[in-house]
């Protein structure tokens, strides 16, 4: 087993990274953990061995027993994962897929006997907490969006290897739930009490906001719409402006307007500074030259989906603007 010392966790992701799942995780908080044990490795905890799956919670909490440990928290997995560094993946910051083996169906990930990958270690020293089977802990859902008697793995694998891979990443099943797909490894000595405790703010969708947001947007737009890296003289006119909610925990903002001599438009998507930033508007997430007109934004179907309509000398046309986990990314020019 490896010896994790007592810390600082910076449970879940920070605003400014991603990818992240703002309505499932922590928002980088401070979460102070007393040190603890885990296995370098799945159960059975063995080099070269095929990690045991087909278990319920209860059955892996049977086997920690019979070795005098208990299952992990999911918060001592994460701090396990992230190592003294807090970092996004237990190698680094920068996702990288073949350290871990991500990126692959998790069916055929699930049969990889471990050791497979030596380099996939955390700072602390633990093994392949990705690229295999999923991991039961011993915690609840318990974050609102989902029946809070759910219980919580981490680790795994996916075709979706940048956000899976990522040692904050949770999925929610039911206890009594088994799957080849599915394992386990323990933890020893005093548990930790800290749980993930994430409140749902906001509901999702799209709402006109008050003038004095598109207000303060009005440099950046004045920017966006010249083409330069500093505001013109002229500033922005006939400022509109959305509240966007893609997801829970998620509120960006989007500001439209044009500058004159000449006349250009922009629209920009930005996620408003937090409380505690020190000045400044936000982050710009996307920019969209609009040429001369002002456009039209509409929800398309999901919250997350929207579409930007607008003119220019070849007539009408749209964009789709997507929230994908933290971004937001930008169709191409669609024209009727």
């Amino acid at each position: 087993m490896a010896w994790i010392p007592a810390g600082t966790l910076r449970a879940g992701t920070p605003a400014e990274r991603t990818p992240r799942v703002a309505d499932e995780e922590m928002a980088g908080a401070p979460v102070e953990m007393g040190g603890f044990y885990i296995d370098l490795l799945p159960w059975p905890n063995e080099p070269n061995a095929i990690p045991t799956s087909n278990v319920t919670r209860e059955e892996a909490e049977q086997h920690c027993a019979s070795k005098g440990k208990r299952l992990c928290t999911e918060l001592e997995w994460e701090r396990a994962c992230k190592g003294p560094d807090n970092t996004t993946y237990e190698y680094g910051d920068v996702y990288r897929k073949d350290v871990c083996g991500t990126g692959i169906a998790l069916e055929q990930a699930s049969r990889r006997p471990t050791g497979e990958h030596a380099q996939c270690k955390s700072r602390f020293g633990v093994a392949e907490m990705h690229g295999g089977v999923w991991e039961w802990t011993s915690s609840a859902w318990g974050r609102g969006s989902r029946d809070a008697a759910q219980g919580v793995l981490r680790g795994g694998n996916s075709v979706a290897g940048e956000l899976v891979g990522r040692c904050s990443n949770a999925i929610a099943r039911s206890p009594s739930k088994k799957s080849p797909t599915m394992g386990f490894r323990c933890c020893a000595g005093t548990k930790n009490a800290a749980e993930v405790a994430l409140e749902l703010r906001g509901t999702p969708g799209l709402t006109v906001a008050p003038a004095s947001l598109a207000a303060s947007w009005a440099p950046l737009i004045a920017s966006a719409a010249a083409g330069i890296d500093g505001s013109p003289s002229m500033a922005p006119k006939s400022l509109q402006a959305w509240s966007w909610i893609p997801v829970a925990n998620e509120e960006l903002v989007i500001v439209m307007g044009c500058t004159d001599a000449p006349r250009r438009c922009a629209l920009v998507v930005g996620r408003p500074a937090g409380e505690g930033d020190d000045g400044g508007t936000g982050e710009v997430l996307a920019t969209i030259m609009t040429g001369n007109v002002l456009s039209e934004v509409t929800r398309l179907g999901s919250p997350r989906h929207l579409r930007m309509r607008s003119l220019d000398p070849r007539g009408v046309y749209s964009r789709e603007i997507t929230y994908v986990y933290g971004r937001v990314d930008l169709g191409a020019v669609k024209r009727p």
